[in-house]
């Protein structure tokens, strides 16, 4: 089979090759005169390469900012990018307009010195799943690597297990606001943040803020984060209305005095479980995080905001300051 049929539209499904030479993407246009952007939003000594496939000589860019191509006819393009960049940070799209039009992407590579994806796919509604080497080749970022990278992607109806696993020096920021509402997640493969110890300051903070249709998270999500500090769980799972929580989201039973005592930082979970209303019918268990040894003493207002007896069997065990 040859690399064109890898890539051709099927009904509303798209597929893209395996690594290449660059990152391919897949575009598609409903009318004349309709443009996508490829945003350069961050770096330096930039010599970024971009095969628009629009029937035109690839364009090399040296400047940060938006590059635009506009489509003449209505189809499927498939664009390339390619090149280097220090210090980089490439975001698709600059308007709801420019955002939807993307379909798929593939396994980013043939791009040296991106050091985050800082919003990289931000609003891109129409992105219904990503690969799940996507961020392989990409094992040196750090902090804000993936700052809000799939904020309000809509679209999305999954995450591949094994999406972060090589991107094992993310820091701090790390993975605020990462699937801020995405309200087509329904779960969470197992290990997602397995690989990711270093993750430290504001690190989960908001990271599936009103994702409204996550009905469940799995054992040992944040099991191995233990680097995480200020601000580091705040806000996590907002207003996750139909979400049935587990025990051992943190530890494994049998880790509660020494999963958050020191030197692991101290804590913060204000508003971490927080119901954005009264619900009920999704029984589960809340984490006995007070029950917990910790190291100095972690911020716990409104963790369980919302909760009652209806949303988790150990309702009345846990304390007003959690509440």
């Amino acid at each position: 089979m040859g690399y064109n049929a890898f890539r051709r539209r099927r009904g509303m499904q798209y597929q893209i090759p395996k690594p290449a030479a660059s990152w391919e993407l897949i575009v598609e246009t409903t009318g004349i005169n309709q443009a996508f952007v490829v945003n350069i939003a961050a770096g330096t000594s930039v010599d970024i390469t971009i095969d628009w496939d629009d029937g035109n000589a690839p364009v090399t860019y040296n400047t940060t900012g938006a590059k635009t191509c506009t489509y003449a006819t209505a189809g499927t393009y498939y664009p390339k990018i390619s090149g280097s960049i220090v210090g980089g940070n490439i975001r698709l799209g600059n308007s709801a307009a420019t955002r939807g039009r993307l379909k798929a992407v593939g396994v980013i590579c043939g791009i040296t010195g991106l050091v985050k994806f800082e919003s990289t796919f931000y609003a891109c509604t129409s992105l219904t799943s990503v690969p799940a080497d996507l961020f392989r080749y990409s094992n040196t970022l750090g902090d804000r690597a993936f700052y809000s990278a799939f904020w309000g992607c809509t679209g999305l109806a999954s995450i591949p297990a094994g999406l972060f696993k090589y991107n094992t020096a993310v820091g701090d920021y790390g993975f605020n606001g990462t699937f801020n509402g995405c309200t087509g997640l329904t779960s969470l493969p197992t290990d997602l943040f397995k690989y990711n110890t270093l993750v430290a300051n504001y690190g989960f903070k908001d990271t599936f803020y009103g994702c409204t249709g996550l009905t469940s998270v799995p054992e040992g999500l944040f099991r191995y984060n233990t680097a995480v500090g200020e601000g580091g769980f705040s806000l996590t799972f907002y207003g996750c209305n139909d979400l049935t929580l587990n025990a051992w989201i943190f530890y494994a039973s049998g880790e509660e005095a020494t999963r958050f005592a020191s030197p692991v930082p101290v804590q913060n979970f204000n508003g971490c479980f927080r119901l954005s209303g009264a619900f009920g019918g999704i029984k589960g268990t809340a984490p006995a995080l007070w029950d917990c040894t910790f190291n100095g003493t972690p911020t716990s207002s409104l963790c369980y905001y919302n909760h009652t007896a209806d949303t988790v069997d150990n309702f009345a065990s846990i304390p007003a300051g959690w509440k």
